[in-house]
């Protein structure tokens, strides 16, 4: 079999493991979109937040909130509260029940430093769930479609002889081709009549004589041989090993 052919063979394997990987990164960087838009999201509505309230207001509250609700603070704890001014201002109608403001208050120098931080309770299965993933749907489609193609070639090819090392006339190379490409190795006698001699009416005979010249090149150069079922098709099969 020539480099080219074997080449070609293997290009719906090459190209749905290309489409493949393509896939995965896809997937990857829309996830990761996903994730910086909800953050981005998250970080505007705090903005809005602390335009609407004031910065100083919303630190004096979360003080008083922190100290009837903590010991008197000893290390950096964390209070979350959520805020309807907050949830109202973000854009994802889907992320506003989850979202809330983190207070990090940090004792120092006898004083609280309070930080404010936008966040929400997402698990990956949401941001999937945002991420628009259509491109990676068809590509991972086109993925599986060029491997099962090459499955299927696989399983239509067989590992019959190279026909170089027998002495087959360019008829008896057509058969064996047909052989090798045909469903479970298996031809009709009417097929193969069909396929070789068109235009001849009665094509029995020499179908007869090509099948018996090519069955004693087999046997004589290979562990394949051709049998015949029930006189209406032949089949390609191993050699029962003695």
């Amino acid at each position: 079999m020539s480099t080219k052919l074997i080449a070609m063979r293997k290009l719906p394997l090459i190209a749905g493991f290309i489409l493949l990987v393509t896939t995965v990164a896809n997937c990857i960087a829309s996830y990761g979109r996903a994730r910086v838009c909800l953050d981005e999201d998250l970080n505007r509505a705090l903005m809005l937040t602390i335009r609407d309230k004031g910065l100083e207001r919303m630190r004096q509250d979360s003080i008083r909130a922190y100290r009837l609700l903590a010991t008197p603070p000893a290390d950096h704890r964390v209070l979350t509260i959520g805020d309807p001014t907050f949830q109202q201002h973000i854009r994802h109608e889907a992320l506003r029940s989850r979202a809330f403001i983190a207070y990090h208050f940090v004792p120092r120098n006898g004083d609280i430093e309070v930080r404010m931080e936008g966040q929400a309770h997402c698990s990956m299965a949401f941001v999937w769930g945002m991420s628009d993933q259509r491109l990676s749907f068809w590509l991972g489609l086109a993925s599986c479609l060029a491997l099962l193609l090459s499955v299927k070639r696989r399983k239509r090819t067989v590992c019959a002889p190279a026909v170089t090392t027998m002495h087959l006339t360019p008829m008896q190379e057509q058969l064996m081709t047909m052989f090798m490409q045909a469903p479970d190795h298996r031809l009709g006698k009417q097929e193969i009549c069909d396929a070789l001699w068109p235009n001849k009416d009665n094509a029995a005979e020499t179908l007869y004589t090509t099948i018996r010249r090519l069955r004693k090149e087999l046997d004589a150069a290979s562990e394949w041989e051709i049998t015949s079922e029930r006189g209406k098709c032949y089949l390609l099969k191993r050699r029962p090993q003695a």
